[in-house]
């Protein structure tokens, strides 16, 4: 939303959050109204219908579709199965005791530690809410931020016409769109039934209306011959890009504006106290790594071609 939401793409920030869902989704077991329906039982130990669902909340939406059937929650409860007695006949064999076990699990217990120190600390940063006042204060303090560019509406007709195409094609493309501008000018059709029946791009189906747009936002060819035109006015000649040939029409214009307080006041709110919370974050791991000593060896720059060791 703003400039310094930047700061939560920090990798301590990204990590905490994506550790965070991670074992958010393990709750799903405590669900007191989960069905306890007995599916199928592995040397005594059950898997339940409750077992499924929460299997199925780990699923992105296309993979819970597929698994969704009778067939699919077949499927699921064999998966489930077999998970169960390949796992019990690794306990059996003791692989709990192998290195790559203990490495894992140690891997673990730090993840998990990591996460439980870092959303301590985000929950304590985050109980305060930011209040209407201090929201006022940034947006007063931070005007620029909320600025809202100078933009147009326009809707145009494209002729496809690309540089691969062989020269009369690209010539011809012009010329319809050439002959397009001539129609509209007569009065033999208008701009918007001429993009219906022409236009090579989405923006047919409405008339060739793109919406409002600001600089930089289209091609540099179409944006200047765009921001050129008055409300009303159509393009004199069809103007070239990469994608073809436009026909261009500016609809409406839109001042530079800032953003009412009131349409932003609660996501100031919310960064700000996001902002809060990466600050504890920042100022904990900043306590830790003095704490414990923490030193880093920077590795060695590569050396440059003129500074190699001769051969």
């Amino acid at each position: 939303l703003f400039p310094y939401t930047t700061l939560f793409r920090s990798k301590l920030f990204a990590a905490a959050a994506a550790l965070s869902v991670l074992l958010a989704g393990s709750a799903f077991a405590a669900d007191q109204n989960a069905d306890k329906k007995v599916l199928a039982t592995v040397a005594g130990e059950t898997i339940t219908q409750a077992d499924l669902d929460q299997a199925m909340s780990g699923f992105d939406p296309q993979q819970r579709a597929a698994y969704a059937s009778p067939e699919g929650q077949a499927q699921l409860l064999d998966n489930l199965i077999d998970f169960k007695v390949f796992a019990r006949s690794g306990r059996e064999q003791k692989l709990q005791n192998s290195p790559k076990y203990k490495e894992a699990m140690a891997n673990l217990e730090q993840r998990l530690l990591f996460t439980l120190a870092t959303e301590k600390i985000l929950d304590e940063a985050g109980k305060t809410p930011a209040t209407d006042q201090d929201a006022q204060k940034y947006y007063d303090e931070h005007k620029e931020i909320f600025q809202v560019p100078a933009a147009i509406r326009a809707s145009h007709i494209l002729i496809r016409a690309d540089k691969n195409m062989p020269a009369k094609d690209q010539k011809a493309a012009q010329e319809k769109a050439a002959d397009l501008i001539r129609d509209i000018k007569a009065g033999k059709t208008t701009f918007e039934d001429a993009a219906k029946n022409n236009s090579a791009d989405g923006t047919r189906s409405r008339g060739g209306d793109l919406g409002y747009f600001s600089k930089g936002q289209m091609v540099p060819e179409f944006e200047k011959a765009a921001f050129a035109l008055k409300k009303g006015e159509m393009t004199a000649k069809p103007v070239k890009t990469d994608f073809g040939y436009h026909v261009i029409k500016a609809t409406d214009s839109r001042d530079a504006s800032i953003r009412p307080f009131a349409e932003v006041k609660e996501d100031i709110k919310a960064d700000l106290v996001r902002q809060k919370q990466v600050k504890a974050i920042q100022d904990e791991r900043d306590a830790l790594r003095a704490r414990y000593g923490v030193k880093i060896a920077a590795p060695e720059a590569p050396a440059s071609d003129d500074k190699k060791p001769a051969k």
